[in-house]
């Protein structure tokens, strides 16, 4: 008997902490919302670097371009055959400063950025073509990045219907 109420003794000291660790735990988990002025600094952010890499890109600068790639892209390329393959493209993107960027913000560390790429022929620079895209950039380390193999991808002409 005894025993049974130092028992029930010790679970009356214990319960209430057990009960407030079980309600805190089960909360849902959500994330501070961002102010206003951080949410504009993504969006800055973001829009500077997508256009860094963009004039990068018009500019032919390869190697340098690797380096806004994300981290998943520099395990499945080389700087080596980033570089070889985008010099094998027949398209660089034109007038890169001129079109407007729309950035949507999706997390933190995540936004879209959507514009209309001009594309120009390397060997036929009257040959030009329009086409809109959405990249997704993703925030790692200190600063944005893009996926790489989307930018091999992304002049391969298709006619619009």
């Amino acid at each position: 008997m005894a025993k049974a109420e130092a028992f029930t003794g010790s679970m009356k000291k214990w319960l209430p902490l057990l009960l407030g660790c079980w309600l805190i735990l089960s909360l849902p988990a959500q994330a501070r919302t961002l102010t206003p002025i951080e949410l504009e600094t993504i969006l800055t952010q973001a829009r500077a670097q997508f256009t860094n890499f963009l004039q990068l890109w018009q500019e032919e600068r390869y190697f340098e371009m690797y380096e806004f790639g994300v981290r998943q892209s520099k395990q499945q390329l080389s700087v080596e055959e980033f570089a070889t393959r985008m010099v094998e493209l027949d398209w660089v993107p034109v007038n890169v400063d001129q079109e407007p960027l729309q950035v949507d913000f999706r997390f933190r560390t995540m936004v879209y950025v959507t514009t209309v790429l001009e594309f120009r022929h390397k060997s036929f620079p009257e040959l030009q073509y329009g086409k809109r895209q959405s990249f997704l950039l993703i925030q790692e380390r200190e600063g944005w990045h893009l996926d790489l193999l989307q930018m091999i991808r992304t002049p391969y002409y298709t006619p619009s219907e």
